[in-house]
């Protein structure tokens, strides 16, 4: 690099200083407004088949795959004590929930209602006067709005603050925003909120097996209006289950390309039905059942047919080693839920 172009790139970074400050002190006061109604969540287990780890001695070996010990976060929902978090936050033998608000104070909690759906669950503490988020008016968040979610963990005196932009407005069926926030298990259940403090909805959907993982770049956030639509059931202490998704092989397709007749497999999934069986990213699903697919609906629409736990017999072709001829295969796999 010469010597122009460095004195350039200095000059530039000088001038966003400015910017980058008044970035920093917006940051700061959502962390500190937002903070008063963001709460720790410490919850006492015995078994917990979801997270991996009961929290005793096996526990003692993490890795991405456990759910880590440690407090998680929650967003005060009224000022006398409902507050949401994400059902698997309090998923597992939950023997003791306490609560820990901005202020220090320590309160039981009671579990209530859970809806898997959305991956919320709702808290009850006996407490009044408790700081409550404005909210922002449904359908206003667009993409590319700066959003940010506050969390508390692993220290709960200090309020966490992390920044990005909505990505999507339509995830998961609809009723979840997705940013590229960083989210991960210690914030997860927190508010996302738009740079004037309003609570737009809640994050979740962090799981040890999610194929996104966590802190991926891609994040969700329950949307106020569908929680809105359940509440008064969670309140009840009613627990929706999730609706069965699939069937499903574990593959993530792409479009069709030219010069190759067939569905392109982009991606493999862990511990999916696709891997088992032997799929590679890079095959082409040219038939499902015998029935040749040209496009993902057709792949879709066959495997809707079946149920999960049958097999269904994909004719696939593949590049030899040459890189230049294909090779035709027939293979079973057998259809799983959709864990996502």
């Amino acid at each position: 690099m010469n010597r122009a172009a460095l004195a350039l790139i200095l000059i530039l970074a000088r001038a966003q200083d400015p910017l980058a400050e008044e970035m920093a002190k917006a940051l700061r006061s959502i962390r500190d407004t937002v903070g008063k109604s963001v709460v720790a969540i410490e919850v006492v287990r015995g078994e917990d088949p979801e997270g991996d780890t009961g929290g005793g001695p096996a526990a003692a070996h993490q890795d991405y795959y456990n759910r880590p010990l440690g407090p998680v976060t929650g967003t005060i929902l009224t000022a006398d004590g409902f507050i949401l978090t994400t059902a698997f936050n309090v998923s597992g033998e939950v023997k003791r929930i306490t609560v820990t608000t901005a202020d220090g104070r320590k309160h039981e909690a009671k579990r209530l209602g859970a809806d898997r759906k959305l991956d919320v669950a709702l808290l009850k503490i006996e407490a009044k006067d408790l700081p409550v988020l404005p909210r922002a008016k449904p359908g206003e968040a667009k993409v590319g709005d700066f959003v940010c979610v506050v969390g508390r963990g692993p220290d709960i005196s200090v309020a966490t603050v992390n920044q990005g932009i909505v990505s999507a407005l339509t995830r998961r069926g609809g009723t979840a925003i997705q940013t590229d926030v960083k989210v991960n298990y210690g914030n997860v259940g927190g508010p996302l909120v738009n740079l004037a403090g309003e609570l737009i909805g809640i994050t979740a959907h962090i799981y040890p097996r999610a194929h996104w993982g966590q802190s991926s770049g891609v994040a969700f956030a329950s949307k106020n209006e569908e929680i809105d639509k359940v509440l008064e059931d969670l309140k009840k202490g009613k627990d929706i289950a999730k609706p069965v998704q699939g069937p499903w092989i574990g593959a993530l397709l792409g479009e069709p390309r030219a010069g190759v007749e067939g569905v392109p497999v982009d991606q493999i999934l862990p511990n999916s039905p696709a891997e088992e069986a032997g799929l590679d990213s890079g095959d082409v699903i040219a038939a499902v059942e015998g029935k040749t697919v040209k496009t993902i609906d057709e792949v879709k629409a066959a495997l809707a047919k079946k149920k999960i736990g049958d097999e269904v017999e994909l004719t696939i072709r593949r590049l030899k080693r040459d890189g230049k001829t294909w090779e035709e295969k027939k293979m079973k796999i057998k259809l799983a839920e959709n864990p996502n």
